[in-house]
């Protein structure tokens, strides 16, 4: 008598539901009552929250995806076969290739292309810097350099000549300071946010995300 549809809170999870829908519909004869759960993570907080704001699936959600999926068909086929023959003209050696075109794959190969260029591109410097270290009372500290590297060999030669000739004099301690830092107990998952992580911080793929994050569950 009951349905509630706990699909991903998207545009295209709203699609597979009423896909799950039309089917259970289809088998119980129409006499299903059927609701949305809205949530995020599978906390126990979001899902009291969404077993008490269920809601009516979003037909206008569905007919969007459906209406992209329908203009990347028509897009994708007709700049497939524009680039095919155009291509096949210029190079022989594609005769025997489909050059296929994707809304949403082509301007990632243009980001991936772009990136492979500046690599190729990049044309490598040698740097130097200085790292001094301290030893005490059987313990060694490493002071790293504020200014990081130079590029300039015979400037970081002259600074470390200065170094060498004072270090037999000892360091001086100037400054002591502490940054205390908080950090709080992991929350727990959610799928959004970590996809989301994931790009940001490092730079994968939502679905490489998602492949990782389940070959670790």
């Amino acid at each position: 008598q009951w349905l509630v549809l706990w699909l991903d809170c998207d545009r295209e999870g709203e699609a597979i539901a009423f896909e799950v829908l039309e089917i259970c519909q289809r088998a119980a004869g129409g006499r299903m009552q059927v609701f949305r759960a809205v949530f995020s993570a599978l906390t126990h907080t979001d899902l009291t929250r969404a077993c008490q704001t269920l809601r009516q699936p979003d037909q206008r959600l569905a007919d969007a995806v459906e209406a992209r999926q329908a203009f990347d068909l028509r897009a994708g086929a007709a700049f497939t076969r524009w680039m095919t023959l155009r291509y096949h003209a210029m190079f022989p050696e594609l005769v025997s290739q489909t050059l296929s075109y994707g809304p949403c794959q082509f301007p990632t190969l243009g980001f991936v292309v772009e990136r492979y260029l500046r690599i190729q591109r990049f044309v490598s410097e040698p740097f130097w810097s200085i790292k001094a270290e301290v030893q005490k009372h059987g313990q060694t500290v490493r002071f790293n350099w504020r200014r990081g590297r130079l590029f300039d060999r015979l400037a970081v030669l002259a600074l470390f000549e200065l170094v060498v000739e004072e270090a037999v004099h000892g360091a001086t301690v100037t400054r002591v300071s502490e940054d205390p830092k908080t950090r709080w107990r992991p929350l727990p998952l959610n799928t959004v946010e970590m996809t989301k992580l994931g790009v940001t911080k490092l730079h994968l793929a939502p679905a490489r995300c998602m492949q990782v994050a389940e070959e670790l569950y």
